[in-house]
């Protein structure tokens, strides 16, 4: 606080000794009214008094006697009191004069620059408190929004600390879950589990946020007084300085009725591919009687093989489909492992993605052992779909490369292609279903497809506990990879 700021009331019912007091805090920078009584310094002290230099003997009430006024009235409870006394100099004095209130004891006489120094320290003090007190309100007010904003949010949201027990939830978690709600402030993860078991995966997230700080996901399904209801969660730690977990924050969303929409469309899909099956395969057996029996015109001919080629694409598509709703609805495309060679299972895949693109060039290469116990079927059915989608979005003039190597933990299998690159924002979403690729200019006449290709290639990797991932770049190309644990 500058000097020149600070106003200091000089309380002392001698003249000479008020006189050189105010003298040396007026030289100091600081300004000063004087007072000769107790009741003239209660009259005169105001909120804007910093500091009460205050004599102990005064002729009217104690000096001690207007300290306790002073720190008992809310007005002026904040001002700042300097015992000055040449009289009450005892250790008893100085004790009684601190338990009244006082934030200082001084000896009159006091050396001059003593007695500066000393009123700067206790109105840094002072200074200190303001800021404290400032910064306080300030920490309560951005509190109230917080919890405000946490209240009023439309979405469930609770509120761990490092150990994980609840600091706060609001309403809508409350009515979310209704009579089913367990989350009590105070209550720690144990408690809550130990409530509803229905909660364990997510408390089991909400310890690892807690351990490694990481943002988590999920989803689960909760009992409510309306049913059962699903949410999607992500739990958010907030770090200390330190890299320490100082708390989690929970924020849901009940998904419940978008997830019962998607769960129909798949449901209808599945049935739909299952009907569509029996009219198709009597079309195409119709158009392959009548290509067996002859006897058709260039004309009849030619339209012949238009329908069983369309019949096998719609075939295709079909099969797609039904492993769709399979996948979403039956928990993962189902897979029958036996013993087999994926080298096998490539090499017959390369060769008829060859047979059916005449003038292509497709090398394969293969290291190590392929042996192990996979679905054959299904590792063709993944294997065609990269080839052929490599095939799909390269150049006619390029060459696709096929790399199948087996080592004692895992079977890796590559599939690369020089065309156009996938766009980086792009790379996150290629496995996911309803996706097609940008089609090349050579591809522009062909049909685009369902876009579930190559989501259904990764969930029969992930069905044999294996993985499929994308690198893509102008300079390198595009890969795929499959990776197949033993």
């Amino acid at each position: 606080m500058p000097p020149t700021s600070a106003l200091i009331l000089n309380v002392n019912d001698d003249a000479a000794s008020r006189y050189v007091t105010s003298r040396v805090l007026g030289l100091a920078g600081f300004r000063v009214v004087d007072a000769a009584s107790g009741m003239e310094a209660l009259a005169l002290v105001t909120e804007d008094t910093d500091l009460v230099i205050l004599d102990v003997r005064l002729p009217d009430i104690s000096g001690l006697e207007v300290c306790r006024r002073l720190k008992e009235t809310p007005r002026t409870q904040g001002v700042l009191v300097l015992h000055l006394s040449a009289q009450a100099v005892g250790p008893g004095d100085r004790a009684q004069g601190l338990e009244h209130g006082a934030d200082g004891y001084l000896v009159a006489p006091v050396d001059p620059e003593e007695l500066v120094a000393q009123v700067h320290a206790l109105l840094r003090l002072r200074q200190a408190e303001r800021e404290v007190k400032e910064l306080s309100r300030e920490v309560v007010h951005q509190r109230q929004l917080l919890e405000l904003a946490i209240s009023c949010a439309a979405d469930p949201i609770a509120l761990y600390d490092e150990t994980g027990r609840v600091l706060s939830a609001n309403q809508s978690l409350y009515a979310s879950r209704g009579s089913h709600a367990v989350h009590a402030p105070g209550r720690t993860l144990d408690e809550m589990q130990a409530a509803d078991g229905a909660l364990t995966p997510y408390l089991e997230q909400v310890r690892v946020a807690l351990r490694t700080g990481q943002v988590q996901r999920g989803t689960m399904v909760l009992g409510s007084d309306r049913g059962p209801r699903y949410f999607d969660y992500v739990l958010s730690p907030a770090l200390g300085v330190g890299g320490e977990v100082l708390a989690v924050m929970s924020s849901m969303r009940d998904v419940t009725e978008s997830r019962s929409a998607e769960e129909f469309r798949e449901q209808f899909i599945g049935m739909l591919g299952h009907d569509l099956r029996n009219p198709l395969n009597a079309l195409s057996m119709s158009a392959q009687q009548l290509r067996r029996k002859g006897g058709l015109d260039e004309r009849q001919g030619m339209l012949t093989e238009r329908i069983l080629t369309s019949a096998e694409r719609m075939d295709r598509m079909i099969r797609q489909l039904l492993d769709f709703a399979r996948s979403r609805l039956g928990g993962g495309i189902p897979v029958v492992r036996s013993p087999c060679d994926v080298f096998e299972v490539v090499r017959r895949t390369v060769d008829e993605l060859r047979a059916s693109h005449p003038g292509r060039v497709v090398e394969l290469e293969s290291k190590g052992d392929g042996l192990g116990k996979w679905d054959s079927d299904r590792l063709e059915q993944a294997v065609g779909n990269l080839v052929a989608n490599a095939l799909k979005y390269s150049p006619a003039e390029s060459t696709v490369w096929v790399w199948a190597e087996g080592s004692e933990h895992e079977v890796v299998l590559r599939i690369h292609n020089r065309g156009t690159p996938i766009p980086a924002e792009d790379l996150p979403h290629v496995f996911g279903a309803w996706r097609r690729g940008r089609r090349t200019a050579s591809d522009a006449g062909a049909p685009s497809g369902l876009g579930l290709g190559l989501y259904i290639t990764r969930q029969i990797v992930r069905a044999h506990d294996g993985d499929a991932q994308v690198a893509s770049s102008a300079t390198e190309g595009t890969t795929f990879l499959i990776r197949l644990p033993r």
